[in-house]
């Protein structure tokens, strides 16, 4: 006879179904016991008002007696733990009733807080930034300034490394011109979270239209830092045409270096585009690695076509020409050029 053997993972999970069972049992009990104690002990007390009631329960005075202990011990119970929760919801969320600077980090009266822990040693005994100085978000009842900036609200991570703050209105942040109502994320090294003068920017959406680059950019346009070099993408190919270089384009990502200037860019084709002997249809994948170059990417949907030869181009291959006067350079496969096959 074939005897069947449970694996070790089998006989973890029979356990842990069994332990959940039997939280989700203990549970349901524990919360009908609360809702019958609610229901139980205003009907006892208003028992002893009806005099035939009332002569019954004299009958029974044990019965009836520890009854009603139980249920006011549970009611008691949970009506100290409501108040407890919401004395301590209202100690991690004050309300500033004066101003009050956290190292290099001012915060007006008015302001609403949430703050991570009011303990100053963590679980394994360890001493952590607590009270004010754990704080993790701000809403301000007014634009407030934070390193020149001017904000509504600000959210800060803990041990993440990036914090947001909310603009109340158009302005430039690091040399960028990014949108009021839209945040501004921050890189914020542990030690340096109430020092907003060493917060360094990573992101914003751009002001509708700014020029720059070149380049003006439509709606929800994000400038991303990463390693002292910025990009600068439109979001989702339903995004406004955008023009660079006489192209225009639909979901454009523009890379830029350290000083700011542009370099590779790529995107899809907003319209036809003829270029020397080839015809790329809406929608083609394209890109400028070095000035001066485009590099074309059919995928399964579209293809490029040689208007001379009546070649076409499928997906699986990419071409690159020189801008200007459309000559081809060289057609390869995909593979190493880092282009996806789709």
């Amino acid at each position: 006879m074939q005897q069947w053997r449970l694996t070790p993972w089998a006989t973890f999970s029979t356990a842990r179904m069994l332990a959940l069972t039997f939280g989700a049992m203990m549970y349901v009990t524990l919360m009908n016991l609360v809702f019958l104690s609610f229901i139980g002990l205003p009907l006892l007390l208003a028992a002893l008002l009806i005099p035939t009631y009332r002569r019954q329960m004299r009958r029974q005075p044990l019965r009836f007696g520890a009854l009603g202990v139980a249920c006011a011990v549970i009611v008691v119970c949970v009506l100290w733990k409501i108040h407890r929760d919401n004395q301590l919801n209202k100690a991690h969320h004050p309300q500033l009733e004066q101003d009050v600077q956290l190292d290099g980090l001012p915060l007006p009266a008015g302001a609403k807080l949430n703050l991570r822990t009011l303990e100053p040693l963590d679980a394994q005994g360890r001493p952590q930034p607590h009270g004010l100085r754990s704080l993790y978000y701000a809403k301000f009842a007014s634009p407030h300034t934070i390193n020149g900036v001017e904000v509504t609200e600000l959210q800060m991570y803990g041990s993440g490394p990036f914090s947001k703050m909310l603009l109340s209105r158009d302005q430039v942040v690091a040399g960028w011109p990014c949108a009021g109502g839209t945040w501004v994320t921050l890189d914020i090294a542990d030690e340096d979270r109430l020092q907003p003068s060493r917060w360094r920017f990573s992101a914003c959406t751009l002001v509708t239209g700014a020029d720059v680059a070149g380049v003006k950019w439509p709606d929800s346009s994000e400038v991303r830092q990463y390693d002292g070099r910025f990009s600068i993408d439109t979001i989702g190919l339903a995004s406004p045409a955008v023009v660079i270089q006489g192209i225009a384009l639909s979901d454009l990502s523009l890379d830029l270096d350290e000083q700011r200037q542009p370099g590779r860019w790529r995107g899809q084709l907003a319209q036809d585009l003829t270029l020397g002997d080839w015809h790329y249809p809406r929608g083609m994948r394209v890109r400028q690695d070095t000035p001066g170059t485009l590099m074309f990417s059919p995928s399964k949907s579209d293809c490029a076509q040689n208007l001379r030869t009546g070649e076409t181009l499928d997906a699986g291959r990419s071409i690159q020409q020189r801008r200007e006067s459309g000559a081809v350079l060289w057609i390869k496969p995909n593979a190493g050029l880092g282009v996806a096959d789709w």
